[in-house]
């Protein structure tokens, strides 16, 4: 009896802490709130009001190209990818100034990588 008990209890104890694990609506945000927080980093890498906009634009032109990659096969995926992040390039380096692009598009590119943070310690 006690060894049921203490393996409810354990169950309990972690699907409890994964119920925290995300944030209310598993995460997903709102295109207004996705929006606002692209715009607040495209700010931050230097972009003026228009210039984040446009940017924020040409992401969500993206968007449903990607999305419709999900059913391809990897590599197939990985070729279109290629081609749909070289037209985004594209119109960034006709939006923005040379230099500003290009800081823009790294940002991007280490931000698709997987470079979003959490990563190792590093120097601080």
């Amino acid at each position: 009896m006690k060894k049921w008990m203490l393996l409810a209890t354990l169950f309990l104890a972690s699907a409890g802490t994964s119920l925290y694990a995300q944030p209310p609506g598993g995460g997903q945000m709102s295109p207004e709130q996705r929006n606002a927080m692209m715009k607040e980093r495209f700010k931050a890498m230097g972009c003026d009001d228009v210039q984040a906009d446009s940017l924020i634009a040409i992401s969500n032109d993206m968007r449903p190209k990607q999305m419709a990659l999900r059913d391809l096969e990897p590599e197939a995926r990985q070729a279109k990818m290629k081609e749909i992040m070289d037209e985004r390039n594209k119109r960034i380096e006709k939006a923005l100034p040379t230099e500003l692009a290009k800081k823009v598009i790294e940002a991007l590119s280490q931000q698709r990588m997987g470079g979003r943070g959490g990563g190792g310690g590093g120097n601080q």
